[in-house]
């Protein structure tokens, strides 16, 4: 039993390990490279194609997405009177409860785009258009067309701009004409995340509109770790989503009809919703990074114009909240992975909980007691299992002393553990029972771990002292230290196996637990650490109902028989 115990615990460490250094081998979704597009029908009865340009496939036939955007699509203006181009740089403002939103007349794009309910740990708004430096023309719907140089054009021009109201609705028209090509975006910005865009550009041509690269202007100590994960790429198609890690995915991923394409991080997402569009495309380029000789990858996500020159549909730049996502048909985009029902169960209960904690690292001291109430009878079963196999520890040893040659006879060693099992069915012990309850914490370890990375709710959320931020690493590795020694006491006060060389590996566990755990949110090595000292306070319990039962004295004076007889039988054995 000790050695399987055992198993099960290196099993564990290994899978912690395993988990931190090769995340994407447990969740190969979430490096899960895109496969070259399968024919998809498309509303109309001409196959899906793409025509080859200098920047990557433009598509030029129809397709239409399968979940149509809640939001209206702009109903634009003909453009077929040329508008009178401006000479003047001029921005445009939205402001609603949620965001603050800046197009520019340059190129007619998404400028800035910040978040009025989020903020960086400096106390800024969040924003979710990467800064340039120095400044590029390639800001959220800028295009890309086969002819580079009108691109080039369209997206630096001064356009001209039409702001209005219409129905309760902010509408900023933006329009431009040059060498008999004539184009008109425009946006529909009302109170909700979900806004509509129309891009038109007449004669119709090969082009597609695209967000990036990458999302968001990260925060100075702010980088890509086991915890935050930034500008990966992602697809939906008929409902199922994919996502595309930024740095081994293809650099040019197409695809035909498309629900949802964008890029996104652990918390913050930008995704286009095409109701009129002829495919999609994500595209990776590398960016030097400031430092000496090293680049980034980030992504492109577009979507390509019709044949007849159009691409419509509605964007989503917000946060990944759960109830937000909901509202828009975004939910899948919200990944908790593995033992993903779990996070989302931990994550429900945690909200009820800090509406009267008022902070989330209590929350988690609660819902961890809660948890650790849950699991008392499996664990209880657990401790009185170890207590009944330190019973029958001597007897196994007697056992084990009548076949010396068991390691080396396979005959011996079948009759030993022939004869150990019959005597653990005598004793009602179950081998395998002890090892249940630690399976049992693994996808509460890894819903827990899911939910740190990924809950906006949880982001930037502090707790006491030097603890600022439950989903980022404790900066002093002060809870790390104190979980390794939780363990080293719970090692120390549970019944373990006789055998010293393993015993000393069992010692070793807080060691090993303490350099994984180091690297991990603050938050699931709080979570940690309560759970050990529950089960100090258990284990300490249950040792004192055991040494007051009454049958314990019985145990101990049948355990020294038991050694005499062990003794007895090795003298004979030595005899022979």
């Amino acid at each position: 039993m000790e050695k399987r115990l055992f198993t099960a615990v290196l099993v564990s460490i290994g899978i912690l390990a395993l988990w931190m250094w090769a995340a994407p081998l447990l969740f190969p979704e979430l490096a899960k490279k895109a496969q070259p597009p399968k024919p998809v029908p498309a509303t109309s009865t001409t196959a899906t194609s793409a025509t080859t340009t200098t920047a990557a496939p433009i598509a030029t036939t129809d397709t239409t997405a399968s979940t149509p955007p809640p939001a209206p699509v702009v109903n634009a203006a003909p453009i077929n009177i040329p508008p009178t181009n401006e000479t003047k740089l001029h921005d445009v403002v939205v402001e609603n409860a949620d965001f603050i939103a800046r197009f520019s007349n340059r190129g007619a794009e998404l400028v800035s785009f910040q978040l009025k309910h989020y903020t960086t740990k400096d106390g800024h708004l969040v924003e979710l258009v990467k800064a340039r430096e120095p400044r590029r023309n390639d800001y959220p719907f800028a295009i890309e067309a086969a002819n580079y140089a009108l691109a080039q054009q369209l997206n630096s021009a001064l356009w001209s701009v039409d702001d209005r109201t219409e129905k309760g609705a902010r509408v900023i028209d933006f329009r431009y004409a040059t060498n008999g090509v004539a184009a008109q975006k425009t946006f529909r910005v009302t109170n909700d995340y979900l806004f509509a865009f129309n891009v038109n550009i007449a004669p119709a041509m090969p082009y597609r509109v695209v967000v990036g690269p990458g999302i968001r202007t990260l925060e100075p100590d702010e980088k890509d770790s086991q915890i935050v994960i930034t500008g990966n790429g992602l697809v939906q198609r008929e409902g199922k989503l994919d996502t595309l890690n930024r740095e081994k995915a293809d650099k040019l991923n197409v695809f035909g009809a498309v629900d949802c394409v964008g890029v996104e991080d652990n918390y913050f997402l930008a995704v286009l919703r095409p109701e009129r569009a002829a495919g999609a495309v994500i595209r990776g380029q590398e960016f030097p990074t400031g430092a000496k000789g090293e680049k980034r990858r980030d992504f492109y996500a577009g979507v390509n114009a019709t044949s007849d020159g159009v691409v419509a549909g509605t964007a989503f730049f917000g946060p990944k909240q759960a109830e937000v996502l909901d509202r828009y048909g975004l939910e899948k985009t919200l990944q908790f992975g593995m033992f993903g029902i779990i996070a989302r169960i931990f994550l429900v209960a945690l909200l009820w909980i800090n509406k009267y904690t008022h902070n989330f690292g209590w929350a988690i001291i609660v819902l961890t007691i809660l948890i650790k109430i849950v699991l008392y009878p499996l664990q209880h079963k657990w401790m009185l299992s170890m207590k009944k196999i330190q019973k029958v520890q001597p007897k196994v040893e007697a056992i084990k002393a009548r076949y010396k040659k068991a390691r080396t006879d396979a005959e011996q060693r079948q009759r030993m553990n022939a004869e150990t099992m019959k005597l653990y069915q005598q004793e009602g012990i179950n081998p395998a029972g002890g090892c249940l309850p630690m399976l049992i914490q693994f996808p509460i370890f890894v819903g827990f771990y899911n939910l740190l990375a990924h809950a906006i709710q949880l982001r930037h959320a502090p707790f006491i002292g030097w603890i600022h931020d439950l989903s980022a690493k404790d900066p002093y590795y002060i809870t790390p230290i104190l979980m390794g020694v939780a363990m080293f006491v719970q090692q120390k006060i549970t019944p373990a196996t006789a055998d010293p060389a393993q015993r000393r590996m069992f010692y070793m566990m807080p060691v090993i637990f303490t350099w994984i755990f180091k690297e991990f949110a603050a938050g699931l090595v709080l979570y940690w650490l309560v759970q050990n000292i529950l089960t100090i306070v258990q284990q300490l319990i249950m040792n004192k109902y055991w040494h007051d039962h009454p049958d314990n004295k019985k145990d101990k004076d049948d355990s020294k028989k038991d050694k005499n007889d062990s003794k007895k039988d090795e003298d004979d054995s030595d005899d022979e």
